[in-house]
């Protein structure tokens, strides 16, 4: 693939002509990062200073609790861009940690660029405001869901509202009893439930751990 349909392959750089992505190439330093399994791409906390994109491969991204008492490790696969949010605003460090999950390959923009060469070009403007305005309204319509009245439906709706996104595979790290007292549930009602989920082949119980093969299954199913 040539770096002009690599571009191309972005949802950022859709609908550019040729003429905007050669201008775009002759004035932005790209740089193409092959990464190896368990390579560590950034670190939370990390200061946000490049515009990171997943263009091949898959990343898994671990988002902590505040209070460390559980994490939630998702598969991420391409195109994905790596909290371009964060590059603003008062916090400009990565919220979460991200590591190669096998060979993959990230294309790096440094932020001077951003200011000083592609925020001339409309489309891509209108593109990356359109991108981050989408993540916001799908996390506010998130939170003004209908909460379940089931266990299992709060479950995952903790699930879901912590998740990047609404498919794969995902892992939860967390104590029976801290996912108890968070939906102010019982450590029983709560096994019970989870119990009956993976009988249904939705989700698998570990020590400490929730492994969900397919979110969108889950969600699906578990509706109420």
């Amino acid at each position: 693939m040539t770096m002009y349909e690599s571009l191309l392959s972005l949802p950022y750089f859709q609908g550019m002509s040729k003429d905007d992505i050669t201008a775009i190439l002759d004035n932005v330093a790209f740089e193409f990062v092959k990464h190896n399994d368990g390579d560590c791409i950034c670190h939370r906390g990390d200061s946000c200073t490049s515009f990171l994109v997943l263009i091949q491969g898959t990343l898994q991204s671990i988002a902590e609790a505040p209070d460390e008492s559980y994490r939630v490790i998702e598969d991420i696969t391409a195109p994905y861009a790596i909290e371009p949010y964060s590059m603003f605003g008062y916090n400009t460090n990565y919220k979460k940690e991200y590591i190669a999950k096998g060979c993959c390959t990230i294309l790096a923009i440094e932020k001077k660029y951003l200011f000083s060469e592609l925020i001339k070009h409309n489309i891509f403007t209108i593109n990356f405001l359109n991108l981050i305005s989408h993540k916001a309204e799908k996390q506010e319509e998130k939170l003004w869901k209908h909460t379940p009245g089931s266990i299992a439906g709060r479950i995952v709706k903790f699930i879901s509202l912590r998740c990047e996104q609404q498919h794969g595979r995902k892992i939860i790290s967390i104590k029976m009893e801290r996912l108890a007292s968070i939906l102010c549930e019982t450590r029983l009602n709560i096994s019970k439930s989870l119990n009956e989920m993976q009988a249904a082949d939705l989700l698998e119980l570990h020590r400490k751990e929730i492994i969900i093969p397919s979110l969108k299954k889950l969600t699906d199913t578990i509706t109420e």
